[in-house]
């Protein structure tokens, strides 16, 4: 006569087994998700990782910004967040065009796909778009990139996730994680 009890405490082992991996991948210390507020940008991302800060001038056009970022890496990918506070003399919509153009033409990038980008409570403006793009790094290994561009009041942003080209499919539900994650405060 077969033991009952030894069949229910293989099928306990197994979901065990099984819960205890699923818990395991969810906290993957590659994607250790967690929200984040920019210094002084109306704002809240959500990254996989501990974002460093930094600041530049970036030229864009005739013009010149000075773009403060959040930048971290994590699962063979770099997770930025970039904001910019407008001059008075500086159009929203322009700048998200010169941003956008700036950005494929360093990575020497084609558009594969692009898309308008709303987030509730941005500025409602034609300009601000989601795209995907290959292109390349300085030193020609291929390169993929998610990105967006939105204002907000007189900030202007850029949130992107650079993959090696190989990668990026297979994260786009990364991806549309971390898309998701902006909220405007």
């Amino acid at each position: 006569m077969p033991n009952r009890d030894n069949g229910s405490m293989q099928y306990f082992q197994t979901w065990a087994v099984f819960l205890l991996g699923t818990f395991l991948l969810g906290c993957s210390p590659g994607l250790n998700w967690r929200d984040v507020r920019p210094a002084q940008a109306p704002v809240f991302a959500l990254f996989p990782c501990k974002p460093e800060a930094a600041e530049r001038r970036l030229p864009l056009g005739d013009k010149e910004i000075v773009v403060k970022m959040l930048a971290c890496e994590a699962d063979e990918a770099v997770f930025t967040l970039a904001y910019a506070e407008l001059k008075p003399d500086v159009k929203q919509g322009e700048l998200l065009d010169l941003w956008r153009t700036a950005t494929l033409s360093q990575m020497k990038a084609k558009t594969s796909t692009q898309v308008p980008f709303t987030l509730e409570g941005a500025l409602s403006l034609p300009q601000s778009s989601r795209l995907v793009a290959q292109g390349s790094r300085p030193d020609g290994q291929q390169l993929a990139v998610h990105a967006s561009w939105f204002a907000v009041g007189s900030v202007a942003f850029q949130a992107a996730i650079y993959f090696s080209d190989e990668s990026a499919k297979a994260n786009s539900a990364v991806a549309d994680t971390f898309f998701s994650g902006l909220k405007i405060q």
